[in-house]
């Protein structure tokens, strides 16, 4: 009785190049999210308050007062500084930098969000859940 293994040499060259291909698919999907200028978009409800390129040097912030938050910007990335909700999740998101990064104050209605090439005249947000 002749004992077969598991995996021959032809299994182990496609696993190999199976996960070389995955691994330069994650690859390129990383460099191309991070090509251009990234944004900071401030929404509060549906309506878009406060737009700043990450790109800006130093440090910046921003305040709203209605309803009562505010954010910092940093060394390309950005947070929500404070704010007067009673959880604040959204404080403890820490700072976004990379596009498609949301983070949200539900009790506020205020959402920061990381977004790439701004179009103008087009809507960034894909949807909006209620």
């Amino acid at each position: 009785m002749t004992q077969r293994n598991l995996f021959n040499t032809r299994d182990i060259s496609f696993f190999a190049v199976l996960i070389a291909l995955v691994i330069l698919a994650f690859a390129l999907q990383a460099a191309r999210s991070t090509d251009g200028e990234r944004f900071a978009q401030v929404s509060v409800g549906r309506q878009v308050v406060w737009t700043m390129p990450l790109s800006t040097p130093g440090e910046a912030g921003f305040a709203y007062s209605q309803p009562n938050v505010s954010f910092i910007l940093r060394d390309g990335a950005v947070a929500f500084a404070c704010s007067d909700c009673p959880d604040q999740i959204c404080v403890r998101s820490g700072f976004l930098s990379l596009p498609g990064q949301v983070a949200v104050c539900v009790p506020n209605r205020t959402s920061l969000m990381i977004v790439g090439e701004l179009r103008h005249g087009a809507d960034n947000v894909d949807t909006f859940a209620h």
